[in-house]
């Protein structure tokens, strides 16, 4: 049987349950996408959520996450993004993290694939960073699994993706990642967030995937932050013991 994956990102939330983000008011967005994919309980085997849980920074945004969640969340997996805050998200979700260095990781080996989440968060800042150490963390992951196929997850796609003012606030040190999974063809796919809309980028050998924001949408193509009228969504990943990945991406319409 595949692994059954979901991926949601870019919730962006605040402690004020009724605030808005660009007209979208984004915690009854949240919630209609966790109503959404409530049927699907039984046939997913991992949720994976990549980060801006919080818009307003505070820690006590992230308790509705985890309410919301409750029935999720033996399956859920987190990774923080650059809108979030490492205590906050430590404290209502050390469960489903583990700490390395300064930063929150996930590891979980399911369905015959090694699935990692990593820290991309630079604090007071937009762009993200992996880092040295998180890198020869993630090396030595895997060097331990060079035969199990390999999916990474975090929040700023290493990639471009069309725009160039999102080009500029993706991942600073996407050349040293790359060079380090050069080592590790084992690794077949990386899904991230950040970018509100969903892109496919072959990188190398690699897939990479960006996955609609639970919220706002963005323009795919363009010079500055525009705003797009095209619904929500989420991704769902269907992965293979022996590599192959389908994947599609589901509009809340």
């Amino acid at each position: 049987m595949p692994l059954n994956i979901l991926h949601l990102t870019d919730c962006h939330l605040f402690r004020d349950a009724d605030t808005e983000l660009k007209g979208v008011c984004t915690r009854a967005a949240w919630l209609r996408a966790i109503a959404a994919i409530d049927p699907q309980f039984e046939q997913i085997d991992r949720l994976i959520v990549t980060g801006d849980f919080t818009h307003d920074d505070l820690p006590e945004t992230y308790r509705p996450v985890r309410e919301s969640l409750a029935r999720w969340w033996p399956k859920t997996r987190l990774t923080i993004g650059n809108h979030d805050v490492r205590a906050g998200l430590w404290e209502h979700a050390s469960d489903r993290l583990e700490q390395t260095a300064d930063r929150l990781v996930f590891r979980d080996s399911v369905g015959g694939w090694s699935l990692i989440g990593l820290d991309s968060h630079r604090p007071g800042e937009v762009i993200g960073e992996l880092g040295e150490v998180q890198r020869d963390w993630l090396d030595h992951q895997l060097r331990r699994a060079p035969g199990l196929p390999t999916a990474l997850f975090f929040h700023h796609p290493p990639v471009e993706v069309g725009s160039p003012w999102m080009n500029e606030i993706a991942l600073a040190d996407r050349a040293e990642l790359g060079q380090l999974l050069d080592r590790h063809p084992q690794v077949r796919l990386v899904v991230c967030g950040h970018v509100h809309h969903e892109s496919s980028t072959l990188w190398g050998t690699r897939l990479v995937l960006t996955t609609p924001s639970t919220a706002v949408q963005f323009v795919p193509v363009s010079t500055t932050l525009e705003v797009d009228s095209v619904p929500a969504g989420y991704r769902h990943l269907e992965l293979h013991e022996d590599g192959r990945v389908f994947t599609r991406v589901v509009r809340l319409v």
